[in-house]
Protein backbone atom coordinates (compact mmCIF):
# COMPACT_ATOMS: atom_id res chain seq x y z
CA UNK A 1 0.00 0.00 0.00
CA UNK A 2 1.50 3.19 -1.11
CA UNK A 3 1.34 6.86 0.95
CA UNK A 4 -1.71 8.05 -1.19
CA UNK A 5 -3.50 4.66 -0.68
CA UNK A 6 -2.85 5.46 3.19
CA UNK A 7 -4.37 9.01 2.86
CA UNK A 8 -7.41 7.71 0.88
CA UNK A 9 -8.51 5.06 3.51
CA UNK A 10 -7.81 7.38 6.19
CA UNK A 11 -10.71 7.96 8.62
CA UNK A 12 -10.00 11.29 8.87
CA UNK A 13 -11.56 11.83 5.33
CA UNK A 14 -15.08 11.10 6.63
CA UNK A 15 -15.35 13.07 9.14
CA UNK A 16 -17.97 16.31 9.01
CA UNK A 17 -15.94 19.69 8.76
CA UNK A 18 -18.17 22.63 8.22
CA UNK A 19 -15.29 24.47 6.10
CA UNK A 20 -15.96 21.82 3.68
CA UNK A 21 -19.34 21.25 3.35
CA UNK A 22 -19.70 21.67 -0.65
CA UNK A 23 -16.63 19.72 -1.22
CA UNK A 24 -15.86 16.71 0.70
CA UNK A 25 -12.43 15.42 1.32
CA UNK A 26 -13.82 12.52 1.01
CA UNK A 27 -15.00 13.46 -3.00
CA UNK A 28 -11.04 15.53 -3.46
CA UNK A 29 -9.23 12.26 -2.36
CA UNK A 30 -11.36 9.78 -4.23
CA UNK A 31 -9.63 7.77 -6.90
CA UNK A 32 -6.67 5.95 -7.84
CA UNK A 33 -3.19 8.58 -7.69
CA UNK A 34 0.66 7.31 -7.19
CA UNK A 35 2.52 9.74 -5.19
CA UNK A 36 5.73 11.95 -6.77
CA UNK A 37 8.86 12.23 -5.29
CA UNK A 38 11.99 13.93 -5.47
CA UNK A 39 13.67 11.59 -7.26
CA UNK A 40 10.89 12.62 -10.36
CA UNK A 41 12.38 15.58 -10.99
CA UNK A 42 12.24 16.92 -14.61
CA UNK A 43 13.33 19.69 -16.24
CA UNK A 44 9.76 21.84 -18.06
CA UNK A 45 9.87 21.52 -21.85
CA UNK A 46 9.53 24.80 -23.51
CA UNK A 47 5.69 23.47 -24.55
CA UNK A 48 4.83 23.28 -21.48
CA UNK A 49 5.16 26.46 -20.57
CA UNK A 50 1.61 28.78 -21.81
CA UNK A 51 2.13 31.73 -23.67
CA UNK A 52 2.20 34.36 -21.57
CA UNK A 53 5.09 37.04 -22.46
CA UNK A 54 6.37 39.24 -19.56
CA UNK A 55 9.64 39.72 -20.58
CA UNK A 56 11.27 41.11 -17.57
CA UNK A 57 10.08 38.46 -14.99
CA UNK A 58 12.88 36.23 -13.37
CA UNK A 59 11.14 33.07 -14.29
CA UNK A 60 10.93 29.74 -11.74
CA UNK A 61 9.68 26.14 -12.64
CA UNK A 62 8.24 23.55 -10.78
CA UNK A 63 7.13 20.36 -12.28
CA UNK A 64 4.78 17.91 -10.70
CA UNK A 65 5.39 19.98 -7.40
CA UNK A 66 8.84 19.38 -7.39
CA UNK A 67 11.36 22.41 -7.87
CA UNK A 68 13.45 21.95 -10.81
CA UNK A 69 16.20 24.74 -9.91
CA UNK A 70 19.56 22.79 -8.73
CA UNK A 71 21.10 25.81 -7.25
CA UNK A 72 20.07 29.29 -4.46
CA UNK A 73 20.27 31.81 -6.99
CA UNK A 74 20.18 36.21 -5.85
CA UNK A 75 18.60 38.00 -8.78
CA UNK A 76 16.42 41.49 -8.93
CA UNK A 77 16.87 41.46 -5.30
CA UNK A 78 15.39 37.96 -4.82
CA UNK A 79 17.04 35.17 -3.24
CA UNK A 80 15.26 32.21 -4.78
CA UNK A 81 15.04 28.21 -5.57
CA UNK A 82 14.16 25.04 -4.74
CA UNK A 83 13.03 25.11 -0.83
CA UNK A 84 14.88 21.46 -0.19
CA UNK A 85 18.07 23.48 -0.98
CA UNK A 86 17.05 26.25 1.61
CA UNK A 87 16.90 24.15 3.89
CA UNK A 88 20.24 24.04 4.06
CA UNK A 89 22.14 26.99 2.78
CA UNK A 90 19.39 29.18 4.57
CA UNK A 91 18.72 27.01 7.56
CA UNK A 92 17.70 30.08 9.69
CA UNK A 93 14.88 31.34 8.00
CA UNK A 94 13.91 28.18 7.18
CA UNK A 95 13.58 26.85 10.45
CA UNK A 96 12.09 29.90 11.76
CA UNK A 97 9.12 30.22 9.78
CA UNK A 98 8.24 27.31 7.30
CA UNK A 99 5.46 25.00 8.99
CA UNK A 100 4.88 27.78 11.50
CA UNK A 101 2.43 29.78 9.75
CA UNK A 102 0.14 26.66 8.50
CA UNK A 103 -2.91 25.09 10.62
CA UNK A 104 -2.31 21.56 10.97
CA UNK A 105 -5.70 20.96 12.51
CA UNK A 106 -6.86 21.17 8.97
CA UNK A 107 -6.52 17.90 6.92
CA UNK A 108 -4.66 18.70 3.54
CA UNK A 109 -2.41 20.90 5.58
CA UNK A 110 -1.54 18.34 8.24
CA UNK A 111 -0.51 16.30 4.97
CA UNK A 112 1.59 18.44 3.14
CA UNK A 113 3.53 19.07 6.05
CA UNK A 114 4.31 15.54 6.50
CA UNK A 115 5.51 15.70 3.00
CA UNK A 116 9.48 16.46 2.29
CA UNK A 117 10.52 19.48 1.12
CA UNK A 118 9.40 20.07 -2.75
CA UNK A 119 8.88 23.23 -3.81
CA UNK A 120 9.92 26.95 -4.10
CA UNK A 121 11.94 28.96 -1.48
CA UNK A 122 11.68 32.96 -2.09
CA UNK A 123 13.25 35.58 0.26
CA UNK A 124 13.60 39.30 -0.15
CA UNK A 125 16.06 41.21 2.36
CA UNK A 126 15.38 43.75 4.52
CA UNK A 127 15.16 47.12 3.02
CA UNK A 128 15.42 45.58 -0.38
CA UNK A 129 13.48 46.82 -3.67
CA UNK A 130 13.06 44.15 -6.51
CA UNK A 131 13.49 45.90 -10.10
CA UNK A 132 11.85 42.77 -11.53
CA UNK A 133 8.89 40.90 -10.89
CA UNK A 134 9.38 36.96 -9.86
CA UNK A 135 7.17 34.21 -11.63
CA UNK A 136 7.08 30.90 -10.58
CA UNK A 137 5.52 28.44 -12.73
CA UNK A 138 4.03 25.27 -10.88
CA UNK A 139 3.73 22.78 -14.20
CA UNK A 140 1.60 19.49 -14.35
CA UNK A 141 2.85 16.80 -16.44
CA UNK A 142 2.43 12.95 -16.15
CA UNK A 143 1.59 10.46 -17.99
CA UNK A 144 -0.40 8.75 -15.17
CA UNK A 145 -2.14 9.66 -12.37
CA UNK A 146 0.18 11.86 -9.86
CA UNK A 147 -1.04 12.39 -6.55
CA UNK A 148 1.84 15.85 -5.71
CA UNK A 149 2.77 17.91 -3.21
CA UNK A 150 4.14 21.47 -3.44
CA UNK A 151 5.45 23.41 -0.12
CA UNK A 152 6.64 26.76 -0.29
CA UNK A 153 7.92 29.76 1.70
CA UNK A 154 8.11 33.46 0.78
CA UNK A 155 10.15 35.48 3.02
CA UNK A 156 9.95 39.71 3.01
CA UNK A 157 12.04 41.20 4.92
CA UNK A 158 11.20 44.69 6.70
CA UNK A 159 10.80 47.87 4.41
CA UNK A 160 10.94 45.63 1.51
CA UNK A 161 8.75 45.69 -1.98
CA UNK A 162 8.38 42.84 -3.90
CA UNK A 163 5.60 41.60 -6.88
CA UNK A 164 5.47 37.66 -7.36
CA UNK A 165 2.92 36.14 -9.72
CA UNK A 166 2.27 32.32 -9.33
CA UNK A 167 0.82 30.39 -12.26
CA UNK A 168 -0.29 27.01 -12.19
CA UNK A 169 -1.03 25.11 -15.31
CA UNK A 170 -1.53 21.38 -16.56
CA UNK A 171 -0.51 19.82 -19.87
CA UNK A 172 -1.34 16.48 -18.72
CA UNK A 173 -4.55 14.06 -20.30
CA UNK A 174 -3.91 11.86 -17.36
CA UNK A 175 -5.96 12.91 -13.63
CA UNK A 176 -3.90 14.56 -11.13
CA UNK A 177 -4.14 15.44 -7.31
CA UNK A 178 -2.03 18.46 -6.27
CA UNK A 179 -1.95 19.94 -2.71
CA UNK A 180 0.08 22.92 -2.40
CA UNK A 181 0.70 24.92 0.62
CA UNK A 182 2.31 28.28 0.68
CA UNK A 183 3.98 29.92 3.73
CA UNK A 184 4.39 34.27 3.72
CA UNK A 185 5.62 36.25 5.89
CA UNK A 186 5.47 39.73 5.30
CA UNK A 187 7.81 42.06 8.09
CA UNK A 188 7.37 45.90 9.15
CA UNK A 189 6.38 47.96 6.43
CA UNK A 190 7.11 45.95 3.92
CA UNK A 191 4.57 46.37 0.59
CA UNK A 192 3.89 42.89 -1.49
CA UNK A 193 1.63 42.11 -4.53
CA UNK A 194 0.89 38.21 -4.69
CA UNK A 195 -1.06 36.96 -8.05
CA UNK A 196 -2.25 33.27 -8.36
CA UNK A 197 -3.89 31.55 -11.16
CA UNK A 198 -4.71 28.26 -11.41
CA UNK A 199 -5.34 26.81 -15.13
CA UNK A 200 -5.70 23.55 -14.95
CA UNK A 201 -7.66 21.01 -17.20
CA UNK A 202 -10.54 19.46 -16.51
CA UNK A 203 -9.13 16.14 -15.43
CA UNK A 204 -7.08 18.16 -12.20
CA UNK A 205 -7.70 18.55 -9.23
CA UNK A 206 -6.16 21.04 -6.91
CA UNK A 207 -5.65 22.08 -3.44
CA UNK A 208 -4.09 25.10 -2.46
CA UNK A 209 -3.73 25.97 1.32
CA UNK A 210 -2.17 29.47 1.62
CA UNK A 211 -1.08 30.92 4.66
CA UNK A 212 0.05 35.11 5.43
CA UNK A 213 1.24 36.61 8.54
CA UNK A 214 1.85 40.24 8.44
CA UNK A 215 3.76 42.80 10.74
CA UNK A 216 3.34 46.46 11.48
CA UNK A 217 2.71 48.52 8.67
CA UNK A 218 3.27 45.89 5.98
CA UNK A 219 0.86 46.25 2.88
CA UNK A 220 -0.14 43.11 0.79
CA UNK A 221 -2.54 42.67 -2.05
CA UNK A 222 -3.30 39.42 -2.47
CA UNK A 223 -5.48 38.07 -6.01
CA UNK A 224 -6.30 34.70 -6.62
CA UNK A 225 -7.66 33.80 -9.90
CA UNK A 226 -9.24 30.72 -11.19
CA UNK A 227 -9.69 29.77 -14.85
CA UNK A 228 -9.56 26.22 -15.18
CA UNK A 229 -9.24 22.88 -13.20
CA UNK A 230 -11.84 20.18 -12.21
CA UNK A 231 -12.06 20.75 -8.88
CA UNK A 232 -9.82 23.93 -7.04
CA UNK A 233 -10.24 23.89 -3.63
CA UNK A 234 -8.37 27.41 -2.12
CA UNK A 235 -8.09 28.04 1.55
CA UNK A 236 -6.36 31.87 2.13
CA UNK A 237 -5.82 32.39 5.35
CA UNK A 238 -4.16 36.04 6.50
CA UNK A 239 -2.87 37.19 10.24
CA UNK A 240 -2.73 40.69 11.32
CA UNK A 241 -0.13 40.10 13.78
CA UNK A 242 0.49 43.51 14.49
CA UNK A 243 -0.89 47.26 13.99
CA UNK A 244 -1.69 49.00 11.14
CA UNK A 245 -1.48 46.41 8.77
CA UNK A 246 -3.09 46.70 5.18
CA UNK A 247 -4.65 43.73 3.13
CA UNK A 248 -6.56 43.82 -0.13
CA UNK A 249 -7.60 40.01 -0.37
CA UNK A 250 -9.52 39.92 -4.47
CA UNK A 251 -10.68 36.58 -6.12
CA UNK A 252 -12.26 35.99 -9.29
CA UNK A 253 -13.38 32.56 -10.78
CA UNK A 254 -14.26 32.10 -14.39
CA UNK A 255 -15.96 28.49 -14.70
CA UNK A 256 -17.98 26.06 -16.86
CA UNK A 257 -18.74 22.78 -17.94
CA UNK A 258 -18.54 20.36 -14.77
CA UNK A 259 -16.27 22.51 -12.57
CA UNK A 260 -16.17 22.88 -9.46
CA UNK A 261 -14.06 25.85 -7.39
CA UNK A 262 -14.21 26.53 -3.80
CA UNK A 263 -12.70 29.15 -2.06
CA UNK A 264 -12.33 29.29 1.85
CA UNK A 265 -11.15 32.77 3.10
CA UNK A 266 -10.14 34.10 6.76
CA UNK A 267 -8.97 37.14 7.91
CA UNK A 268 -7.88 37.28 11.54
CA UNK A 269 -7.43 41.20 12.75
CA UNK A 270 -5.96 40.14 15.98
CA UNK A 271 -4.27 43.52 16.39
CA UNK A 272 -5.53 47.35 16.59
CA UNK A 273 -5.93 49.86 14.01
CA UNK A 274 -5.33 47.63 10.78
CA UNK A 275 -7.82 47.47 7.35
CA UNK A 276 -8.66 44.59 5.22
CA UNK A 277 -10.72 45.14 1.93
CA UNK A 278 -11.93 41.63 0.91
CA UNK A 279 -13.89 41.16 -2.92
CA UNK A 280 -14.53 38.09 -4.73
CA UNK A 281 -16.19 37.58 -8.04
CA UNK A 282 -16.92 34.80 -10.24
CA UNK A 283 -18.95 34.06 -13.72
CA UNK A 284 -20.74 30.56 -13.73
CA UNK A 285 -21.94 28.50 -16.67
CA UNK A 286 -23.20 25.60 -17.66
CA UNK A 287 -23.49 22.68 -15.09
CA UNK A 288 -19.89 24.35 -12.99
CA UNK A 289 -20.32 25.18 -9.12
CA UNK A 290 -18.58 28.00 -7.38
CA UNK A 291 -18.61 28.59 -3.21
CA UNK A 292 -17.55 31.13 -1.57
CA UNK A 293 -17.15 31.20 1.97
CA UNK A 294 -15.61 34.33 3.73
CA UNK A 295 -14.54 34.96 7.56
CA UNK A 296 -13.63 37.81 8.79
CA UNK A 297 -12.88 37.26 12.48
CA UNK A 298 -12.13 40.94 14.68
CA UNK A 299 -10.55 40.19 17.96
CA UNK A 300 -11.41 41.83 21.40
CA UNK A 301 -7.94 43.61 21.25
CA UNK A 302 -8.73 44.73 17.71
CA UNK A 303 -10.16 48.01 18.51
CA UNK A 304 -10.38 50.57 15.61
CA UNK A 305 -10.82 47.99 12.77
CA UNK A 306 -11.75 48.44 9.58
CA UNK A 307 -12.52 45.63 7.48
CA UNK A 308 -14.78 45.19 4.11
CA UNK A 309 -16.11 42.23 2.38
CA UNK A 310 -17.90 41.71 -0.59
CA UNK A 311 -18.60 38.69 -3.17
CA UNK A 312 -20.49 39.02 -6.25
CA UNK A 313 -21.41 36.12 -9.03
CA UNK A 314 -23.11 36.35 -12.59
CA UNK A 315 -25.23 33.42 -13.01
CA UNK A 316 -24.97 32.58 -17.16
CA UNK A 317 -27.79 29.51 -16.90
CA UNK A 318 -29.77 27.79 -14.57
CA UNK A 319 -27.79 24.28 -14.74
CA UNK A 320 -24.53 26.38 -12.87
CA UNK A 321 -24.70 26.56 -8.93
CA UNK A 322 -23.20 29.33 -6.32
CA UNK A 323 -23.18 29.08 -2.54
CA UNK A 324 -22.36 31.66 -0.83
CA UNK A 325 -21.38 32.37 2.87
CA UNK A 326 -20.20 35.82 3.55
CA UNK A 327 -19.09 36.19 7.90
CA UNK A 328 -18.10 38.51 9.96
CA UNK A 329 -17.35 38.13 13.99
CA UNK A 330 -17.06 41.00 15.54
CA UNK A 331 -15.30 40.73 19.51
CA UNK A 332 -14.46 44.57 19.67
CA UNK A 333 -16.75 47.62 19.72
CA UNK A 334 -15.10 50.66 17.73
CA UNK A 335 -15.20 49.38 14.63
CA UNK A 336 -16.11 50.05 10.58
CA UNK A 337 -17.00 46.26 8.95
CA UNK A 338 -19.75 45.13 6.59
CA UNK A 339 -20.09 42.24 4.62
CA UNK A 340 -22.43 41.22 2.08
CA UNK A 341 -23.14 38.75 -1.52
CA UNK A 342 -25.07 38.98 -4.70
CA UNK A 343 -26.19 36.50 -7.09
CA UNK A 344 -27.53 37.67 -10.27
CA UNK A 345 -27.53 37.59 -14.01
CA UNK A 346 -26.26 39.66 -16.71
CA UNK A 347 -28.09 43.17 -16.68
CA UNK A 348 -30.91 42.89 -19.35
CA UNK A 349 -31.06 46.93 -19.82
CA UNK A 350 -27.69 47.10 -20.37
CA UNK A 351 -27.73 44.27 -23.43
CA UNK A 352 -30.62 45.96 -24.50
CA UNK A 353 -29.29 49.47 -24.61
CA UNK A 354 -26.09 48.08 -26.34
CA UNK A 355 -28.12 45.65 -28.69
CA UNK A 356 -30.53 49.16 -29.59
CA UNK A 357 -26.51 50.92 -30.92
CA UNK A 358 -25.83 47.79 -33.23
CA UNK A 359 -23.93 45.57 -31.06
CA UNK A 360 -24.66 42.51 -31.77
CA UNK A 361 -26.12 40.32 -28.65
CA UNK A 362 -22.95 37.65 -27.90
CA UNK A 363 -20.34 40.52 -27.93
CA UNK A 364 -22.19 42.86 -25.71
CA UNK A 365 -22.87 40.23 -23.22
CA UNK A 366 -18.61 39.39 -23.77
CA UNK A 367 -18.29 43.35 -22.94
CA UNK A 368 -20.40 42.47 -19.59
CA UNK A 369 -18.59 39.66 -18.86
CA UNK A 370 -15.13 41.55 -19.27
CA UNK A 371 -16.13 44.26 -17.62
CA UNK A 372 -17.18 42.65 -14.42
CA UNK A 373 -14.45 40.80 -14.67
CA UNK A 374 -11.72 43.51 -15.31
CA UNK A 375 -12.97 45.05 -11.75
CA UNK A 376 -10.38 42.28 -10.50
CA UNK A 377 -8.10 42.57 -13.08
CA UNK A 378 -7.49 45.93 -12.62
CA UNK A 379 -5.65 45.27 -8.63
CA UNK A 380 -3.29 43.59 -10.50
CA UNK A 381 0.07 45.38 -10.70
CA UNK A 382 1.71 44.08 -13.58
CA UNK A 383 0.29 45.43 -16.96
CA UNK A 384 1.84 43.03 -19.11
CA UNK A 385 -0.03 39.89 -16.96
CA UNK A 386 -3.06 42.04 -16.63
CA UNK A 387 -3.93 41.81 -20.23
CA UNK A 388 -2.38 38.47 -21.19
CA UNK A 389 -5.11 37.39 -18.75
CA UNK A 390 -8.54 39.91 -19.93
CA UNK A 391 -7.40 37.19 -23.30
CA UNK A 392 -7.12 34.87 -21.48
CA UNK A 393 -10.65 35.03 -20.18
CA UNK A 394 -12.23 37.05 -23.12
CA UNK A 395 -11.05 33.38 -24.50
CA UNK A 396 -13.29 31.25 -22.40
CA UNK A 397 -16.19 33.14 -22.25
CA UNK A 398 -16.40 33.26 -26.19
CA UNK A 399 -16.18 29.40 -26.34
CA UNK A 400 -18.35 29.28 -23.27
Amino acid sequence: MNKFDIIKNSEFLNLKQEKYKYTPLTDIFEGEYVPVSLDDRKKPAESDFCEIKIDDAIKIYTVNGVCVSDEIKSEGGFVYGSLALAAKEHKDLVEKYCNRLADNTDLPTALNITAVFSGVFVAVDPGVKTTRPLMIINIIDADSNIFSQQHNLFVFGENSVAEVIEYNIGVSDASTLANNLSETVIKSNAQVDFVRVHDKGLLSKHISSDYSRQYSGSSFNCTNIVLGGGLVRQNTELHLAEKHCYSNLYGLVVAGDKQHVDNYTFIDHAMPECQSNELYKSIVNDKAVNIFNGRILVRPDAQKTIAFQSNKNVLLNTGARIYTKPQLEIYADDVKCSHGATVGQLNEDALFYMQSRGINKSTAQLLLMSGFANEILSKIKNPAFQEFLLSRIEKILIHR
